[in-house]
């Protein structure tokens, strides 16, 4: 039988899970659960049904995410449902049929609640498979529709129930981030608020025009946050400052700057609209522009995230959520009586966002946005629960003591592990980089031996570099400071006690999240260097994305993930080895993997969700787990942990048995019945440099890049590699190459179809175009569109050129039926092993060393 314990404190929360929370005893996986388990209600609105009962609709962080409705008669939960497929939900808006609208991450879809039915319905994804967010919703009350917008796209989106969703692409051209959206109704213009750099789009949708109204000085800030319209006026929130822009809707202008700290400004009443300020709530008069501040309106150190007017007990009334704990105010209008509860919510098991190794064997989990702190002691199996930091980026450790990079404004904290955790004392805060421009410490070394530690960041929005610090522990304060090249991020280090050599890793996005012209770079930097000089280690392959994890061995080796590939490097080797772990390009701007050396010498990884193991003297890869492993810490007994949405998982390598390996995929060359010829049976297409790998002893070993934008014929496949002649070999990347296996022309023209079966153009007399599949029905010639099979269309393979007399066969006859000449030339249009069909029912045996045959 299964039990949980809860004891709690004000800091501390204390849960025990027994050690049979998994079944399977032999399985080498065993499931910790939830670490981190609180309330975190991330946005919030007030609503009626159709009887007029006051409602509030709040929306809580959690596995999955949970759409909760209040009465707020007798302020207590009348109905719950689950967001099926979201951690969190940051956009809500009503429509005047009091139906509630809600966006939500990672999946970025909306859905749709009805009061009045307790209905709860998801209508989907909003625009593209690679934007995962709804930042904000807007409705249209005259066009009854929708209006949303996204990142990392930057899009708006509408959505009616007749045309379903519409995506009408970014808002601002590679602007990553649409924070904020609100509708003017009276003259149907669009207002978007965008990052990074700033931008408030003001966006005719029957013309396409846009106009960015945010004055000059206000364009570096990271985004325009919230925005909201009253009467002719628009309020725009700046991230990263209390300040709320007023402008005149009518001229442009931008008329004031309000002191706020709160997610927007409440709906307009008798004039006036409400917000917060230093813990206290304020009006705003829109004629007069006079402000008040509210006595006895008391925040306890937070501001309003939601602002509504809703009629309470006769009285029109002020009400909100101050901060994100629940705790829920409420200010009567008439009788200026302010009250203040925590709502009764259920607390949610909180994804984990990252995990780290603590002293005397303790695994540390960070709850994603939440502030709260998870510690597993792998020799008790028992879990505390932690409060007073923000969500921690990166960790590291020197003897007794633990270091967390806490976003956000880059703050790093020191924890004496030895002593009792108390926010504010232990842990302490030790440095703070928002002020720097840096927001995610995202990696952290110690050098024990100089009591240094070295800080390594990914910059705020709207910020073009991140960081390496140097910061001496002894001195407390920073000693060195360097930025990374323009437009990156630091992504990981690892530091070589015995080389005394740090190794820094970069990512391809700065704070803007577009990416550089630059690829990722690798930065060696010896620590005896007064200067700390970032001397460039050359990585092959082309473009990457991310060095997204790094580790040195004890004989120091260097180990790292680089994008979906295993970099090997000694300090004596001219470049870097790399090694693919799978073919699938990395996703998304920060990391989730982590290479950790297990006991028994192996090197064990996670990669964009697959747990794996390399062993060091062969370079061989296995894949275990795949699909929601990420992160990897290890205990002093060497057992793995790796966190999973909201749980904490334990490996015991020791039972990683062969029955738990994934098998490779084969890769199979479409139309091509064999895996291998003694001719070239299609070609692929390099999109960007290429390693070529030649096989040794049965194993994969780079010999040296290839150029981009060319040609190289393949004569079959072997696991996920295409053999491209001899020995040699390439590996199958989606991102990296293009395969085509043939060609079509015609002698009159003939229709290229788009996907939805449109013309798209004609092929003239004499033009080939490439084929990578066909059917019985058509020809793709890439991107989905089609030339469909008729006589007048031809297809074929390649060539062949006759090195002496060749024997000319029929099919279904055993003796030849002519004998062809030196030298003449054929087209092949298809192949059956060593049979290469040159048309009409006719083939030639293929002969290596009597004819060549070329591929087209």
């Amino acid at each position: 039988m299964k039990f949980f314990r809860f004891i709690l404190s004000a800091s501390l929360i204390l849960f025990l899970f027994p050690s049979t929370f998994t079944a399977a005893a032999s399985s080498p996986y065993e499931n910790l659960g939830p670490q981190v388990q609180y309330v975190n209600v991330i946005k919030g609105k007030a609503g009626v049904n159709s009887l007029g009962q006051p409602l509030y609709y709040a929306l809580l962080q959690g596995e999955p995410a949970k759409f909760v409705v209040i009465d707020l008669h007798s302020n207590r939960v009348i109905d719950l449902k689950e967001l099926k497929g979201a951690k969190a939900a940051w956009s809500i808006e009503i429509s005047p049929d009091n139906k509630v609208w809600v966006g939500t991450t990672p999946n970025e879809h909306v859905f749709q609640y009805n009061p009045d039915t307790r209905e709860l319905s998801d209508l989907g994804k909003a625009t593209t498979n690679s934007d995962t967010v709804v930042w904000d919703l807007t409705y249209d009350k005259k066009g009854s529709r929708l209006f949303g917008v996204t990142s990392y796209g930057g899009r708006l989106f509408s959505y009616d129930a007749q045309k379903g969703f519409q995506n009408y692409g970014q808002a601002v051209h590679g602007k990553q981030y649409a924070r904020s959206v609100v509708f003017d109704e009276e003259k149907d213009y669009l207002y978007a608020g965008v990052g990074s750099t700033a931008s408030l789009i003001k966006w005719d949708l029957k013309t396409g025009v846009k106009k960015d109204i945010l004055p000059a000085q206000y364009r570096p800030a990271a985004s325009v946050y919230d925005m909201d319209i009253q009467g002719r006026s628009l309020f725009a929130k700046i991230e990263g400052k209390s300040e709320i822009l007023k402008f005149n809707l009518d001229s442009e202008a931008m008329e004031t700057v309000i002191q706020a700290d709160s997610r927007g400004v409440s709906p307009a009443h008798n004039g006036l609209v409400y917000y917060s300020f230093n813990s206290k709530l304020h009006a705003y008069h829109l004629e007069s522009g006079q402000i008040e501040q509210l006595s006895n309106t008391n925040l306890y150190n937070s501001s309003a995230v939601s602002l509504d007017i809703v009629n309470l007990r006769g009285e029109p009334t002020v009400v909100g959520l101050a901060g994100n704990g629940g705790r829920f105010f409420t200010y009567g209008i008439q009788s200026k009586r302010f009250t203040s509860t925590n709502l009764e919510l259920p607390p949610q098991a909180v994804e984990i966002y990252r995990i780290g190794s603590g002293a005397d064997g303790q695994i540390y989990s960070s709850g994603f946005i939440s502030g709260r702190l998870g510690v597993f002691d792998s020799t008790t199996s028992q879990s505390n629960m932690y409060q007073g930091l923000g969500q921690i980026e990166g960790f590291a450790q020197l003897n007794q003591t633990m270091f967390f990079g806490v976003y956000p404004n880059g703050r790093v904290y020191e924890f004496d592990s030895t002593k009792a955790w108390e926010p504010g004392k232990n842990p302490k805060e030790i440095l703070t980089l928002g002020d720097k421009g840096q927001d995610r410490p995202i990696a952290m070394q110690t050098d024990k031996e100089k009591n240094q530690l070295y800080i390594g960041t990914i910059p705020k929005r709207g910020q073009s570099q991140g960081a390496f610090l140097v910061y001496d522990l002894k001195e407390r304060r920073v000693i060195h400071e360097i930025s990374v090249p323009y437009q990156q991020s630091v992504s990981s280090m690892t530091y070589s006690e015995a080389e005394r050599k740090l190794y820094i890793g970069t990512s391809v996005f700065d704070g803007s999240g577009q990416r550089s012209v630059l690829g990722a770079q690798l930065f060696a930097v010896s620590t005896d260097d007064p200067q700390f000089t970032l001397r460039p280690i050359g990585l092959p392959g082309g473009y990457s994305v991310m060095v997204s994890a790094l580790a040195t061995g004890q004989d120091g080796t260097l180990w790292g993930i680089v994008d979906n590939k295993l970099m090997k490097y000694h300090s004596q080797d001219q470049r870097p080895l790399m090694y693919p772990i799978n073919p699938h390009q990395v996703k998304g701007m920060f990391k989730n993997e982590n290479l950790v050396f297990g006991h028994s010498g192996e090197l064990f990884g996670t990669l964009q969700g697959t747990l794996f193991k390399v062993n060091p003297a062969t370079n061989a890869i296995t894949n275990y787990r795949s699909g929601e492993v990420f992160h990897l810490a290890k205990d002093p007994r060497g057992y793995l942990y790796y966190n999973s949405g909201a749980n904490l998982w334990k490996i015991d390598p020791s039972k990683l048995t062969k029955e738990y390996e994934l098998v490779p995929g084969q890769l199979f060359i479409p139309n091509v019945p064999v895996e291998n010829a003694e001719f070239p049976v299609a070609r692929v297409y390099s999109k960007q440099p290429l390693i070529l790998y030649k096989k040794q002893n049965n194993s994969m070993v780079p010999v040296q890049q290839l150029a981009a934008k060319k040609f190289y014929r393949v004569y079959g496949t072997s696991g996920q590699y295409y053999h491209v002649g001899g020995e040699h070999y390439i590996y199958h990347e989606d991102h990296k190459v293009s395969l085509y296996i043939g060609r079509v022309f015609t002698l009159t023209q003939a229709p290229i179809l788009k996907p939805d079966g449109s013309v798209f153009r004609l092929i003239q007399p004499g033009e080939e175009i490439r084929v990578y599949q066909h059917d019985e029905h058509s020809y793709d010639v890439g991107n989905g569109y089609k030339v469909m099979k008729n006589e007048d269309v031809s297809y074929y393979i390649g060539t062949v050129t006759l090195g002496e007399e060749t024997q000319l066969y029929q099919y279904g006859e055993t003796e030849p039926v002519l004998q062809l000449s030196k030298g003449e030339t054929y087209e092949i249009y298809k192949t059956d092993g060593q049979k290469l069909d040159i048309g009409n029912g006719y083939y030639i045996n293929f002969q290596k060393n009597k004819m060549e045959f070329k591929k087209n």
